[in-house]
């Protein structure tokens, strides 16, 4: 047969194939645990508190609107009457100054395999409301009546809630109630506030503590006209996150430190409170934290599936040149059974992290398919030193495959670069191969295999 090596060729392109199902399937595992840890991270939510989002506080004043208006009697045009109408509403007044200070300490929950990061945030509020004069002006033949204001705190999650906080407000001290009455934010609190006079300019200063529950994320919408934010906690991997990043930050081994400063002229934060209660967009311009896991054994499984097929068929590359170089003639079936290892490497990857997490993972997973290939190519190739020889090329692939999954921001590169490399390496090794040649040659030493000829030249 004159194509007998493209016909190889073709026969080790659908063994790839075949490992490439093989693969996807895996990919699939991958996804359908990290779905279940997802599942199990809401359950343990569900049963303690979920993310957290403050919004407040924010002084809400109620109004009425009466507008009066002569109006002709039906039968009798020239006699008037007096007629009233009346339109209710709220305002909402923000703080003129908010300072928040946040100490966050975390703690992981487990569940089976499965673990989430759970805090309690001790929060202090502190601030004050100042108003110039009247919040509205009455028209012509208008009266505007105001109902008791309330200060209000929105909390996503108002299990958290550990126990009940206390506001001093001016020099009074005041309790807080369930709920903030308000239709699109029912869950928080909120404390009635008498004595304010909408009607005249005003100062009050306010005060309170909150201890706070929640899971895997905190933020605070920023409603003051000056906000400044504190977080310290005990997690080594924040990701913080929203449209204002820290002022300033310090993340070390033992925990983080984070502050925040803006201005309402940058939150626009009345605007969109008032949007967001009236249910026509979501609140935006957060401020927050979540507390993650970087070294997440199912991304990083996945992260490694990415390179699969270029990982095996590097490996292919090299064991086919081993057969174009040394003479050798090696099955297809061989190539087979040599990429289901790589193949298992991944499933075992997967299933001992775990167990182990993913660097022992990975390191007992390489050891196990760096052994099992080169204890099989001793016998496949007839040398001990090739065997040897092609699971030490073996182990520094896999060595490459863990810098490319360590370096997030330069994996693309560093992959393209390895790829070049080895490309290169294989076009300098096979540039005085005559592939026709080389294709009669294998004919011939597959005859001689059937005839019970050598199979491998000794050493």
């Amino acid at each position: 047969m004159k194509y007998g090596l493209f016909v190889k060729i073709a026969l080790i392109f659908l063994v790839t194939l075949a490992l490439a199902i093989g693969l996807a399937q895996i990919s699939f595992l991958v996804s359908e645990r990290m779905a279940r840890r997802d599942g199990v991270i809401t359950e343990i939510a569900a049963s303690t508190a979920r993310d957290q989002v403050l919004v407040g506080p924010v002084l809400v004043v109620p109004y009425t609107r009466i507008i009066k208006t002569l109006k002709p009697l039906d039968k009798d045009e020239e006699k008037m009457v007096e007629v009233e109408k009346r339109n209710s509403g709220r305002l909402l007044l923000l703080p003129a100054e908010l300072d928040i200070q946040s100490q966050l300490n975390t703690e992981t929950m487990r569940r089976g395999l499965y673990q989430a990061v759970v805090f309690s945030a001790t929060l202090a509020f502190k601030g004050r409301f100042t108003t110039e004069g009247a919040l509205l002006q009455p028209r012509e033949n208008e009266q505007i009546i105001y109902g008791e204001s309330r200060l209000m705190v929105g909390v996503s999650d108002p299990r958290g809630i550990l126990r009940a906080p206390a506001l001093r407000w001016a020099e009074q001290r005041l309790k807080f109630l369930p709920g903030t009455g308000e239709e699109r934010m029912v869950n928080g609190i909120q404390a009635r506030i008498p004595g304010v006079d909408p009607q005249q300019p005003w100062t009050a200063e306010f005060a309170f503590s909150l201890d706070l529950r929640g899971t895997q994320s905190f933020s605070i919408a920023p409603v003051g006209d000056a906000t400044h934010i504190a977080m310290q906690g005990g997690w080594p991997h924040p990701s913080f996150f929203g449209q204002f990043l820290p002022e300033a930050r310090q993340v070390t081994p033992e925990g983080f430190t984070a502050t925040w400063a803006t201005t309402r002229l940058a939150t626009n934060m009345e605007h969109q409170l008032n949007t967001y209660l009236r249910g026509n967009r979501n609140l935006e311009g957060l401020i927050g934290v979540r507390f993650i896991e970087p070294a997440d054994s199912y991304v990083q499984s996945d992260r490694a599936l990415k390179y699969s097929l270029l990982f095996i068929g590097l490996s292919f590359t090299a064991f086919f040149l081993f057969e174009v170089l040394k003479r050798l003639a090696i099955h297809p079936l061989q190539y087979g059974l040599t990429g289901a290892a790589l193949v298992l490497f991944y499933l075992l990857l997967l299933s001992l992290s775990e167990h182990l997490g993913f660097a022992p993972a990975y390191a007992v997973a390489t050891a196990a398919c760096v052994a099992l290939v080169s204890y099989y190519l001793i016998h496949v190739l007839g040398s001990l030193g090739w065997g040897l020889g092609f699971g030490a090329l073996l182990g520094g692939v896999f060595g490459i495959l863990y810098v490319l999954i360590s370096l997030e921001d330069y994996a693309l590169l560093a992959g393209s670069l390895t790829l070049f490399g080895f490309l290169a390496l294989a076009m300098v090794l096979t540039r005085k191969v005559d592939w026709y040649q080389l294709s009669d040659g294998l004919q011939h030493r597959r005859g001689q295999n059937a005839n019970g000829g050598p199979t491998f030249p000794e050493e």
